[in-house]
């Protein structure tokens, strides 16, 4: 089953990379006056749009060979070319009949066959799910917090450390890059990085994307990187991975890849920004950027 898309609403086009002119080390938006006159979201609306990430991507880009499982209450996402669990998991299941529950997830494992996947799942399913999961093995290895912030066209922060630069990725150079740190910082394995990179390429060359991806530098060196995505309707800012190098954590990069890519979300129009932040990790540093907290995902995976 091809990945489907229920809402491909284009209220403007997204998919102009992030524009920037680098003056020493400030980065400053090349704004365009492309607002979106609904400037509210309820509570519902901002939990759908964090759960969002995982499935709403661009319906032109998607690949042929990505294949998905959806019904009521149950989606999976496989990519048969990328065997590792990041590209191939659950990210929703609900059923409240045991029954249902069990029948659910054999369809689940049948789907993904020798493939390893991950589920993320809210805490109220993962709970229910539980019992199943750790029967065949798997188990919670990470938290994370559904967050969102609510843009409200208010100024961002602009970087103030004169030795982080950010920037766009664009070129061949700067997309290698952006494979070793990525893969360094999530435990890729080597001979992933081959695909990795065409794929990474795919996205950034295509005239559809609606995202992209920033490296960040200090003093020169690659220290990490970040990704975003808007939604289809324009609405949402994806703030869907990023990460720092060990060597260069607590340091401040992330905090200013974050106020980087609001920055953008809100010269874009958009008024909410999301993601699916690791507890411990990135979390509290995105509640002290002002982002609040409005649900609660266990990360499963296979641990025998």
């Amino acid at each position: 089953m091809r990945w489907r898309l229920d809402s491909w609403i284009m209220c403007r086009r997204l998919a102009d990379p992030l524009k920037k002119v680098v003056i020493g080390n400030t980065h400053h938006l090349e704004q365009k006056e492309n607002f979106i006159k609904v400037k509210r979201m309820n509570t519902n609306e901002i939990v759908k749009a964090i759960d969002a990430h995982h499935w709403d991507y661009e319906k032109e880009w998607i690949p042929s060979y990505i294949e998905t499982l959806e019904e009521d209450g149950l989606r999976a996402i496989k990519n048969p070319r990328m065997n590792n669990v990041f590209s191939n998991k659950v990210v929703e299941f609900s059923a409240s009949n045991p029954d249902c529950r069990m029948n659910k997830w054999r369809k689940v494992k049948t789907f993904f066959g020798e493939n390893s996947f991950s589920l993320w799942l809210e805490r109220s399913q993962s709970s229910l799910l539980s019992p199943i999961l750790k029967a065949d093995g798997y188990e919670v290895t990470d938290r994370y917090d559904g967050l969102a912030c609510m843009l409200n066209n208010q100024p961002a922060a602009l970087p103030q450390n004169r030795e982080i630069r950010l920037t766009d990725v664009e070129d061949e150079e700067d997309i290698q890059s952006l494979v070793e740190v990525s893969s360094t910082i999530w435990g890729y394995q080597e001979d992933q990085h081959e695909k990795l990179f065409d794929e990474r390429k795919s996205y950034i060359t295509s005239p559809y994307r609606k995202g992209g991806y920033i490296l960040a530098r200090k003093n020169s060196k690659p220290a990490g990187y970040s990704n975003y995505r808007f939604s289809s309707d324009g609405r949402t800012m994806f703030m869907n991975g990023g990460g720092v190098l060990p060597e260069f954590r607590h340091q401040g990069i992330y905090s200013e890849m974050v106020n980087f890519r609001l920055d953008h979300a809100r010269s874009k129009g958009a008024i909410l920004a999301t993601c699916q932040a690791r507890q411990g990790h990135s979390s509290p540093v995105l509640k002290k950027l002002g982002f609040k907290q409005y649900a609660e995902y266990d990360y499963w995976v296979y641990n025998r």
